[in-house]
């Protein structure tokens, strides 16, 4: 007759790495998880527009469902007006030029309100 054997009990897990430190910055950022972004990259004269999914920890920017649009000299889109898509990608931190948060449309509507409010609290009335 054999006796079942006793399995020790395993160690608690912990990770090895100190949680980061969350600083304004970081916590602002992360509200927009999720948001569209278009980011410019000028050197190679593309454009992406995509999905906000995280930064890495050497501070590149990763977005998702992606579409990439060539730019001429001037900035405008040469090429398909409708994109090539990409997918995943990840923008290397050195590459940026500019990065902008696109406004959803609840965001536009209210801008556009609070500018209607404002202009009408000053300057010519109709007489």
């Amino acid at each position: 007759m054999s006796h079942p054997v006793a399995i020790p009990a395993l160690p608690a897990f912990g990770s090895v790495k100190p949680q980061p430190v969350i600083t304004p910055a970081v916590a602002t950022l992360t509200n927009t998880i999720g948001s569209l972004y278009r980011v410019t990259v000028a050197h190679t004269s593309r454009l992406f527009l995509g999905t906000f999914v995280c930064i890495d920890p050497q501070g590149n920017l990763v977005l998702d469902q992606t579409l990439e649009f060539e730019l001429g000299q001037d900035g405008e889109i040469v090429g398909d007006p409708q994109g090539r898509e990409v997918g995943l990608v990840l923008i290397k931190r050195k590459w940026w030029t500019r990065v902008e948060r696109m406004l959803t449309e609840d965001e536009q509507r209210l801008a556009y309100e609070r500018q209607l409010a404002e202009s009408s609290q000053g300057g010519c009335t109709p007489s």
